[in-house]
């Protein structure tokens, strides 16, 4: 355990994620002083942790979900607006659908909450609703992005853990539609008994059918990427690239929203992200590699396996640990590093493995609602004008919904395997 020990103090001194996590490695090592364990071995585990073709998706996600916020947030949210928003507080679901959408495109939680919660967020206080619960429900939506496929969160799983990709973004769609309809629910009775939204406007078919042929080319990129990788026709990594192409077609061609000095913005920009991503990867690769050789994920099981075997109660405390972490860290580095701990668990414990990524990916969805971190609602507070402390006790009946439907998706690993396993 010392090298946890390690890792909580250069995390402590103020040091960046990455860097701690990649000297705690090599400090370790150093004390250690061992031939078997040389410091040599870091940069090769690096390099080996980044020698992955599913990890060429990573960029090329990133910079879809960059080219699709021009002239796509505003066609999504009219169409959900027309979905939803002649319902009183119907505005709430708009969000939440709105948020599912976009999410589905993007891949991205933060860029889902920063692109709807800048639309939607104005309209919302016009229309009289809270600001702490705009923010929170807008960064709950928006870090469904983390479930709904395609997520690049769901490729690094996929890389750390050995298992399909394919079969994780199709293990990804029914669990995040249930927490997206939870919210929508929550959102809306809420809504109703503060009297947010004002009254309740007609249903107009003829917006609804306009709105919906406006939002249709956008809506056909997951359609796309998901079709693509259950017929065969292409690899999830192979995906990303269609989506990169698709989106840039609609924001230069169809929308011409997008300029070539924009575009070299949206590539650079991309290129920053997608390196600090990687980057992180590289140095959690031997942290990682540390922790298999010195059979702390054994260690870990034999804990748990002793304390109960009880699979339901193995997974109740694996999600509680992985919670701690998704309110500390970021999701990827905490998907690096805890991965090749609790996924053995897991497997020993009788879990499957597909079940046990998507109750994952929710968990840190959660995570990233739930102070101190909280990156997504540090945006939509930030959107909103107002302090973290303003969402209280609003993020709370939010981090109450996502928790509710967490449970349920783990009592009922069906609905994470039943897509998967029609194909």
């Amino acid at each position: 355990m010392i090298i946890f020990l390690i890792l909580g103090v250069l995390l402590v001194i103020g040091l960046p994620v990455s860097f701690a996590i990649g000297m705690s490695g090599v400090v370790f090592l150093l004390i250690q002083d061992t031939a078997a364990a040389s410091p040599s071995i870091v940069p090769q585990q690096m390099f080996s942790g980044l020698n992955s073709f599913p990890l060429l998706a990573l960029p090329f996600f990133f910079l879809a979900g960059n080219l699709m916020m021009y002239g796509t947030t505003p066609r999504l949210m009219r169409f959900a607006n027309a979905l939803l928003g002649f319902i009183k507080g119907g505005l709430a679901g708009v969000s939440v659908v709105a948020s599912t959408f976009f999410g589905a495109i993007s891949g991205s939680g933060v860029a889902t909450v920063a692109a709807v919660g800048s639309v939607v967020t104005p309209e919302m206080i016009k229309k009289g609703y809270g600001r702490g619960f705009i923010a929170s429900l807008i960064a709950g939506a928006g870090v469904l992005g983390m479930v709904i496929p395609p997520r690049m969160a769901m490729v690094v799983f996929g890389v750390s853990a050995g298992v399909s990709i394919s079969d994780l973004f199709l293990a990804g769609i029914i669990p995040g539609i249930f927490v997206a309809l939870c919210l929508i629910i929550w959102g809306v009775i809420i809504s109703r008994k503060r009297n947010y939204g004002g009254d309740a406007t007609s249903f107009d078919l003829k917006e609804l059918v306009s709105a919906f042929k406006s939002a249709i080319l956008p809506m056909l990129l997951p359609v796309i990427i998901l079709g693509g990788v259950m017929t065969g026709i292409v690899t999830p990594t192979e995906s990303a690239v269609v989506a990169v192409v698709y989106a840039l077609i609609l924001a230069t061609v169809v929308y011409r929203e997008l300029s070539i000095k924009k575009l070299f913005e949206v590539i650079r920009n991309t290129a920053v992200s997608s390196a600090v991503i990687l980057f992180i990867i590289a140095a959690a690769t031997p942290f990682g590699w540390i922790l298999t050789t010195q059979q702390i994920p054994n260690a870990l099981a034999n804990i748990l396996t002793d304390f109960t075997t009880s699979s339901i109660l193995i997974l109740a405390v694996i999600s509680l640990i992985l919670l701690i972490m998704g309110t500390f860290m970021e999701t990827i580095a905490t998907i690096i590093i805890m991965t090749p701990i609790l996924f053995p668990i897991a497997i020993q414990a009788g879990i499957d493995p597909i079940h046990f990524g998507v109750l994952m990916m929710v968990n840190l969805a959660i995570g990233g609602v739930t102070p101190p971190l909280a990156v997504g609602l540090f945006t939509s507070a930030k959107i909103a004008n107002i302090s973290i402390e303003d969402t209280f006790p609003d993020v709370l009946y939010v981090l109450g919904i996502m928790v509710f439907s967490y449970i349920i998706i783990l009592l009922l690993p069906g609905m994470s395997l039943w897509i998967p396993n029609l194909f």
